[in-house]
């Protein structure tokens, strides 16, 4: 399939730094679908299907300090392909997918201090696989995905506090599967996908208070699908997955999502052709991206990881002129003074939230009565992104 790379009224461009992949120690079990996700420094990767092309009931943990797999106590439920799962509130949130003969609507928490599942209250919508989950606070939301009857559209709110579902706003898009999903700078997004003979391009925002669907710009890229997802310092990821011919692309694609301009920005692309449903996880500045099936139909065990990092917060998008932050480390105020036409500045915590934001015409955010640690400025034109920096808040 030929790479396509469409410029149009987006701002979109390729980030051509140095930054490369890095081998790390193989995978236990090569596998498409994992249920994959970071807790307390560490990575797992849950169920899934084998190389056999049977649905797993298995688990691992990655160290990255010692660059080392543990294999775990097998999940408790019934063994699965086509699941999804999330973090939220220091525990792993998982279910859904399907066994040989079932679709499934189970949920599950897992507690990583101790290696414990939970089986919490399935949810109230029709049992499904490759559907959408994504995490804010203490709540839950899932959706789309394929049932019995076909592609859904439907969306679901889990509250973590009293176990409970409820029903939300469909999506206004039409009904899909294997769409790519994140929670960026405190807002939930979702789009793409496979529904019916189509591969989407479409993007939306669910506002979680109003209950409200936005129709976002179109992914400027290729149409795809059955990929992996992740978020970091405010911005929303998507990494691999197959074209819009549901074949692999020539390059494992990795864009990022700036949810303050809708805007996207290509990065690196990880070694190889594209994979169908791989995994992925974020351990402090890296990512980590595993599994899925590659074009010659081979389940790949290999771990490979990025520095993002760098790439998000030391990087500026477009150098127009002097953008100057002060003082650094800062106490009570950081100030900042520019030669740019600036709108808007705003600052984000390690986390992806946004804590603050004012006019830049301020040229003063107070800060005193943050928590210490490190944060993200961002300073925003009226159309674009122009810088993003590091800041250390210190009492």
């Amino acid at each position: 399939m030929k790479k396509l790379i469409i410029l149009s009224a987006l701002i979109v461009s390729f980030v051509t730094d140095a930054q490369s992949w890095v081998a790390k120690a193989d995978a236990p079990a090569g596998r498409h679908h994992p249920i994959s996700f970071a807790l307390n420094g560490k990575g797992y990767a849950i169920t899934g299907t084998d190389s056999t092309g049977q649905p797993t009931d298995d688990a691992f943990e990655y160290n990255p300090i010692s660059d080392t797999w543990n294999v775990l106590s097998d999940f408790p439920g019934l063994a699965r392909s086509y699941g999804i799962g999330t973090v939220a509130s220091g525990k792993a949130y998982l279910g859904f997918g399907a066994t040989d003969t079932a679709y499934l609507k189970d949920f599950w928490s897992f507690d990583p201090s101790n290696g414990t599942y939970t089986q919490l209250t399935d949810c109230g919508c029709s049992s499904r696989k490759h559907p959408a989950m994504i995490s804010m606070g203490n709540r839950i939301y899932v959706g789309l995905g394929n049932d019995l009857t076909g592609d859904k559209n439907d969306w679901w709110l889990y509250r973590i506090d009293d176990d409970t579902w409820t029903q939300m706003a469909n999506l206004p898009g039409l009904g899909r599967h294997h769409p790519y999903m994140f929670n960026a700078g405190g807002e939930v997004f979702v789009g793409l996908g496979h529904g019916g003979p189509t591969i989407f391009k479409d993007w939306y925002k669910l506002d979680t208070i109003s209950n409200t669907w936005t129709t976002m710009n179109q992914f400027p890229g290729e149409g795809r699908v059955a990929g992996t997802q992740f978020n970091m310092h405010g911005y929303g990821f998507i990494l691999s997955g197959d074209g819009d011919d549901h074949s692999s692309m020539d390059t494992g694609e990795m864009w990022r999502y700036n949810p303050a301009n809708d805007t996207w920005l290509e990065f690196q692309p990880h070694p190889g052709n594209s994979r169908w449903a791989p995994g992925s996880f974020v351990i402090n500045n890296e990512v980590f991206f595993f599994g899925g099936v590659n074009s010659s139909s081979n389940y790949p065990n290999d771990l490979l990881s990025f520095d993002i990092a760098s790439a998000t917060v030391g990087f500026d998008e477009k150098v127009l002129g002097s953008i100057n932050l002060y003082p650094n480390p800062a106490k009570n105020y950081i100030s900042w003074e520019f030669a740019e036409p600036l709108s808007e500045v705003v600052l984000i915590n390690t986390l992806g939230q946004v804590i603050k934001s004012c006019k830049a015409e301020l040229k003063q955010m107070n800060v005193k009565n943050l928590d210490q640690g490190v944060y993200f400025v961002q300073f925003f034109s009226k159309d674009d992104i122009l810088k993003t920096t590091k800041v250390m808040i210190q009492h």
